[in-house]
C-alpha cells in the first residue's frame, strides 16, 4: 500500500509519472556534438578516432577500417587518434574531427568526406550498386560475421590485449567478457537479422558472399581498377575476420570463394602494402 501521507503519496506518484514519461512518451533525442578534442588541428586534415591497431590487421572494427581505407583510396589526409579512449556522441567508434567538427557514424563520415574533398561519384547505376553493396556489408554481412568472431577465444584475447588486461587476469576476465560482451553482441545480431541454426547461418553467409563475388566478376575491384567506397566496406568487414585469427570464415572463403580471397589480397596490397603481415 502507498503511504497514507498525502505529500509522500504525491511524491511517489510524481516520480513514477516522470519515469513513465521518460521511457514511454518522451521523444528520443540525440546528444549535441561535443567540442573538438583536437584543439590544435590542421586545416583539412581528418582526425580519425578508432580502436588501437592490431599486429595482423589494421583494426578489429570493420567500420574503423572502412573509414581508413576510404581515406587512403582517395588520398585524403588523415591522422590516427587512438592514444586515448574517446567515444563519439553516439558512444561508439569510429568518429572523425574535420576542421574542429565532430562527425560520427561511418556512413555520415563518408558523405561528409565526399562533399568536403570533392570525391567523384561513380556513374549513376554503379553508384546505386555501390550503395547497395555497402548496405549489404554494413547492415547484414556484419551481423553474420560477428557471430563467427565471438565463437572462439581468439577474438576476446585480442580485445584483452587492446585494453591492456594484465596476463595473470586472463583466466578470470576471459569468461566474463565472453559472457557479457558475447551475449550482448549475439542479442544485437539476432535483433538485426534474426536467429539461425548453424547450417542456416552458413547458407545466409554464402548468399551474401555470392552477391559480392557476382558483382566483382572478372574486375580487379568491385567497380573497376580503383578501390572505391564499396571496396572499403567489404574489405573492412571480411579483413577484420580473416586476418587477425583463423576461423570458419577462412574455410568458407578458401573452399567456395577463392576469387574473393584474391580480391581481398589485392586491396590489402593496394591500401596496406606494408602495414600488417598475414
Amino acid at each position: 500500500m502507498l503511504c497514507s501521507c498525502p505529500v509522500t503519496t504525491t511524491l511517489i506518484v510524481g516520480v513514477i509519472g516522470y519515469f513513465i514519461y521518460k521511457k514511454v512518451f518522451r521523444v528520443p533525442t540525440i546528444r549535441p556534438k561535443p567540442e573538438a578534442y583536437k584543439k590544435d588541428f590542421k586545416k583539412d586534415v581528418v582526425y580519425l578516432y578508432q580502436f588501437k591497431r592490431t599486429r595482423k590487421c589494421p583494426n578489429l572494427s570493420p567500420f574503423c577500417m572502412k573509414v581508413e581505407v576510404f581515406c587512403r583510396a582517395y588520398q585524403i589526409p588523415y591522422e590516427i587518434c587512438d592514444d586515448k579512449r574517446r567515444w563519439s556522441r553516439n558512444g561508439a567508434l569510429p568518429f572523425i574531427e574535420l576542421n574542429g567538427e565532430h562527425i560520427a557514424d561511418s556512413d555520415l563520415i563518408e558523405m561528409r568526406l565526399r562533399k568536403h574533398f570533392n570525391v567523384p561519384s561513380l556513374p549513376p547505376l554503379q553508384e546505386a550498386q555501390s550503395v547497395a553493396i555497402t548496405r549489404l556489408a554494413d547492415a547484414h554481412l556484419f551481423n553474420i560475421l560477428i557471430r563467427y568472431k565471438i565463437r572462439g577465444d581468439e577474438f576476446y584475447m585480442i580485445l584483452m590485449k587492446i585494453v591492456k588486461v594484465p596476463n595473470f587476469l586472463y583466466p578470470i576476465v576471459l569468461p566474463l567478457i565472453r559472457g557479457v560482451f558475447g551475449r550482448k553482441v549475439y542479442k544485437k545480431s539476432t535483433m538485426a537479422i534474426g536467429n539461425f541454426e548453424d547450417h542456416e547461418l552458413e547458407e545466409v553467409l554464402h548468399r551474401d558472399l555470392k552477391s559480392i563475388q557476382d558483382t566483382l566478376g572478372d574486375q580487379k575491384f568491385l567497380f573497376g581498377d580503383k578501390v572505391t567506397a564499396a571496396d572499403a566496406s567489404v574489405f573492412g568487414h571480411l579483413a577484420s575476420v580473416i586476418y587477425p585469427f583463423r576461423c570458419q570464415i577462412n574455410d568458407v572463403l578458401e573452399k567456395d570463394f577463392p576469387k574473393l580471397l584474391e580480391y581481398l589480397e589485392r586491396i590489402r596490397q593496394e591500401i596496406y602494402p606494408n602495414d600488417f603481415t598475414i
